[in-house]
């Protein structure tokens, strides 16, 4: 089986990045933007106070790569852009970022694979690409991620404000490092949390923190209440 999602393409892939997460319903919670923090229980090192002004959007995410390879320039660097692209839309955050290939070029030779690593902020993520056989006069190809991705705390920290600040006065995180790699769609090993009152007390809700589709997402994706 395939590890890591694979990118089809026949001549260009578009890359997207679209964000989604939150907690899920609780039945006798009612989440309060101003109640007080709980007394007691574990509280994470990070209080999360405002948003992130960091945060990627379409025109950052451009202005922190490099001009995108002209019409007539050479495969591997068409490639290599894409990579980076979504190198970058995963991470959340504009970074300095550098790509190779092995070998300096990507094959187009069908069912030979070329592996290419992408450097963000001095994290090495790893992808690759392979042909298939021709389809008449298509060359089909796909790239894939190898199932890992670049997760970042500013991400985390500006997309935990972005989600939840209107379902909690009261959001911190775990500390983590600046930049690290971590598997694609599945737990990190990161939590953050909110508070929230159940049956008239406050307690500390923690959600697992991932990289999925969209980026950073938390509580496996699903989308956080509002009072």
């Amino acid at each position: 089986m395939r590890i890591g999602r694979a990118l089809l393409g026949m001549a260009m892939v578009t890359l997207v990045a679209a964000g989604c997460g939150g907690p899920g319903s609780r039945d006798n919670a009612s989440p309060p933007v101003d109640s007080a923090p709980p007394k007691s229980g574990r509280e994470l090192s990070v209080a999360i106070t405002s948003a992130e002004p960091g945060l990627l959007t379409v025109e950052t995410l451009l202005g922190a790569l490099p001009p995108e390879p002209a019409a007539d320039a050479a495969f591997t660097e068409h490639v290599l852009w894409k990579m980076r692209k979504k190198t970058v839309a995963l991470a959340g955050i504009p970074g300095r970022t550098s790509a190779a290939c092995e070998g300096g070029r990507v094959s187009e030779e069908p069912g030979v694979t070329t592996r290419c690593t992408v450097t963000y902020e001095g994290v090495e993520v790893p992808w690759s690409i392979r042909f298939d056989e021709p389809a008449g006069d298509l060359r089909p190809y796909e790239i894939t991620d190898a199932g890992r991705a670049v997760l970042t705390a500013k991400s985390v920290h500006g997309e935990f404000w972005k989600r939840y600040h209107r379902v909690s006065g009261h959001l911190r995180c775990a500390r983590m490092p600046d930049v690290e790699l971590v598997p694609y769609g599945r737990d990190s090993g990161h939590r953050c949390q909110y508070a929230e009152s159940v049956d008239g007390r406050a307690q500390w809700v923690e959600v697992p923190v991932s990289v999925g589709k969209g980026g950073v997402a938390f509580d496996g994706g699903r989308s956080p209440e509002s009072p």
